[in-house]
């Protein structure tokens, strides 16, 4: 029984994935509200009442999309924030992480760009709202532990608010993502490489929040960071 329990949930799992897969390139491609589920059924070659076993409602379907986008970030913050290091060269390795999730899934960074602009989370049942929580929460986990080690060692100064800093990272290079892949952006700004715009953001703030070794700092290398980053964590790259 068992057995039949286990594999009965693998094949529910697989099935929701490819659901997920042609739901996302659906979306991208309609917008959320051009998105049909009688196409979507039809793709996947299962019913409409399938894709309603495993999705309430529209807003459930999309939040999914969402939070799997989210689950591949925690799971890049995860790797980056075993780098060994200081606290600054710690949080460049999330920040690293923050920028190759935008270049390896710009079609998820589109996605989750067109959905926040809508109002439908309250329409999302709870338990896929619980579920994207969670990824989210990860995120900000791993980034606000560095934070508060960094406090600990004295990088940042006494009585800094740790999620404080968390915050204005995390809006920080959020927007800095959607601004560095805008083409109208890039050229007002005079810079075409996203990865340079948002790095030069994170960095910018954490000058702001006096995190020692300051960017501008003689201390300070990111050029080696990096390359120890790519060779002990992000080796694909």
């Amino acid at each position: 029984m068992a057995r039949t329990t286990s594999r009965k949930l693998r094949e529910r799992e697989e099935r929701e994935e490819l659901i997920l897969d042609h739901a996302q390139r659906l979306l991208q491609r309609d917008g959320f509200q051009g998105l049909n589920l009688d196409e979507l059924a039809r793709a996947v070659e299962y019913s409409k009442g399938t894709l309603y076993l495993h999705f309430e409602t529209k807003e459930d379907l999309a939040l999914s999309i969402c939070t799997r986008a989210m689950r591949l970030r925690a799971n890049l913050f995860e790797r980056a924030y075993a780098f060994q290091g200081s606290s600054r060269e710690r949080i460049s390795a999330i920040g690293y992480a923050a920028r190759k999730w935008s270049r390896d899934y710009p079609d998820m960074l589109r996605v989750q760009m067109m959905l926040k602009s809508l109002s439908f989370w309250e329409r999302a049942s709870e338990d896929r709202r619980r579920l994207h929580g969670i990824e989210a929460g990860r995120t900000f986990h791993h980034l606000n532990q560095i934070v508060i080690e960094a406090l600990i060692a004295g990088d940042l100064p006494a009585g800094t608010h740790p999620p404080l800093v968390t915050l204005s990272l995390s809006s920080a290079t959020l927007g800095s993502e959607v601004a560095a892949n805008d083409a109208d952006l890039q050229m007002l700004s005079g810079q075409a490489d996203p990865g340079i715009m948002t790095r030069m953001c994170q960095d910018r703030m954490c000058d702001g929040w006096q995190w020692r070794p300051l960017s501008t700092s003689a201390n300070w290398n990111y050029p080696a960071v990096e390359a120890r980053l790519r060779a002990k964590i992000f080796t694909e790259d």
